[in-house]
């Protein structure tokens, strides 16, 4: 063995070490995740009795709307700036400063495109006329949208530690804020203000903490179109980011379509009681989030160093253990469903109770396809997934009007079970033809 393979083999971890890394990383989100998601349903609670259906549901409407004008005009900028500095921490520099502009550009115009949305079409989304100014409130916070970065930068470093601690800063926040508007009886534009304020200043801090780390690691920042170079750079960085930000889009759009419809079509009542279903059933995205977060550095360095038979053991061994643990957690789901929506929102909440148990049923498909999203992304890009997206999101809306006319809420919650029970197929079915090809391609060489 030369002295640049010993070298090489030093520097490349074990696959020990790689998995006790993994497994310190995941306990550290998941379990961050978790004390999150319960500080989220304490908010819930307080929220949800405090408020009443309809004050709640208008809450809910105006806080979807701005996710989604968020998710359709900025960037998920985290994931360009992992696959290309994956490889070689020289591209770190100019990736952060890429991911940079990208968030301030995009933060801009998504409080444009929401503040002119509410004047245009609020009503249609359910938005009413006297409620405008609550909802313009809110969309200011868009101009903070500049986490995608930092998120990246530090993930990327194993700096889990700084995401964790503002996660849960933010939770507990949460918490005491809804404890407070709750005791002194506060009127709904309160808790538009304080919410929203907490918001910011989330995705503001973890800005401040990607400046402060990118001096002390000497990482170093330029406006990325200064010189021809620079700007391919971004452009490349631009394609991978629009890439991936169309995927997440059109995977979050289904819930925010969803409520829109309940309460473009049933009211606000309905809209609260909707969304108190919505939001226990995705406590599960909690657990993917981190997951994801954790798993997608790591495929994107296992992909490059290991044999693309052992990626595909590994693929075939992690779907069957979290399709035991999503079927196992939607089986608690259906058998608790009454227990944990009248503990979490109240009695006026009950009816809720069937809608919970299929959107928590819907959750745990994304919670078992978790490894696909990076393993699909990695190996052929995002074009697959979007097409996946696009085409559930095509089927998904005819289905929900077909099946709300039927049904009612209920409909539209059974078309998003179907339609991720759909997408987990595809998402299965691609993943191993891709990984299949490449093993072929490796015993041709």
């Amino acid at each position: 063995m030369t002295m640049a393979e010993d070298m090489t083999a030093i520097a490349k971890p074990s696959g020990w070490l790689r998995a006790r890394r993994v497994a310190r990383d995941v306990t550290l989100a998941t379990s961050s995740s978790a004390v999150a998601a319960l500080c989220s349903i304490v908010a819930l609670a307080l929220n949800a009795r405090s408020l009443g259906p309809a004050d709640f549901g208008t809450l809910a409407v105006i806080q979807a709307y701005v996710t989604f004008i968020s998710g359709l005009c900025t960037f998920e900028s985290w994931q360009p700036v992992i696959r290309l500095s994956a490889r070689s921490r020289s591209r770190l520099g100019p990736a952060a400063s890429c991911g940079i502009a990208l968030d301030v550009s995009a933060a801009v115009l998504a409080t444009a495109v929401a503040i002119g949305g509410i004047l245009l079409f609020g009503e249609a989304i359910g938005v009413s006329h006297q409620n405008r100014l609550l909802a313009m409130i809110y969309s200011v916070t868009l101009l903070a949208s500049l986490s995608g970065t930092p998120k990246g930068v530090l993930r990327l470093n194993g700096r889990y530690d700084v995401i964790v601690g503002n996660q849960l800063a933010q939770g507990a926040a949460v918490v005491v804020a809804s404890l407070v508007l709750w005791a002194v009886d506060a009127p709904l534009i309160a808790y538009v203000i304080v919410l929203a304020a907490i918001g910011a200043l989330y995705n503001l801090t973890l800005f401040v903490r990607l400046l402060v780390y990118a001096g002390r690691e000497n990482i170093t920042l330029f406006n990325p179109l200064r010189s021809r170079s620079k700007r391919r750079f971004f452009w490349t960085f631009l394609a991978m980011a629009t890439g991936t930000s169309l995927l997440s889009t059109l995977v979050s759009a289904r819930r925010h379509i969803a409520l829109f419809l309940v309460a473009g079509l049933l009211g606000e009542v309905a809209a609260g009681s909707y969304s108190v279903a919505s939001r226990l059933a995705t406590m599960v995205s909690r657990l993917t989030g981190p997951l994801n977060q954790v798993i997608f550095p790591e495929i994107a360095k296992l992909s490059n160093e290991e044999a693309p038979s052992r990626v595909y053991r590994l693929n075939t061994r992690v779907t069957v253990v979290s399709a035991c643990a999503a079927a196992g957690m939607a089986g608690v789901g259906i058998l608790l469903q009454k227990v944990i929506v009248v503990l979490a929102a109240g009695s006026a909440y009950a009816d809720a109770s069937l809608l919970f148990a299929v959107l928590f049923a819907a959750e745990c498909f994304g919670l078992a396809g978790t490894h696909f999203n990076p393993l699909i992304q990695v190996v052929a890009g995002a074009k697959p997934l979007l097409k996946i997206m696009a085409l559930a999101t095509i089927v998904y809306l005819p289905l929900s009007f077909a099946l709300s006319g039927w049904l009612g809420m209920l409909g539209i919650a059974w078309a998003g079970l179907i339609v991720a029970a759909l997408i987990y197929t595809a998402m299965m079915v691609v993943s191993q033809l891709l990984l299949k090809r490449r093993i072929r391609a490796a015993e041709n060489i």
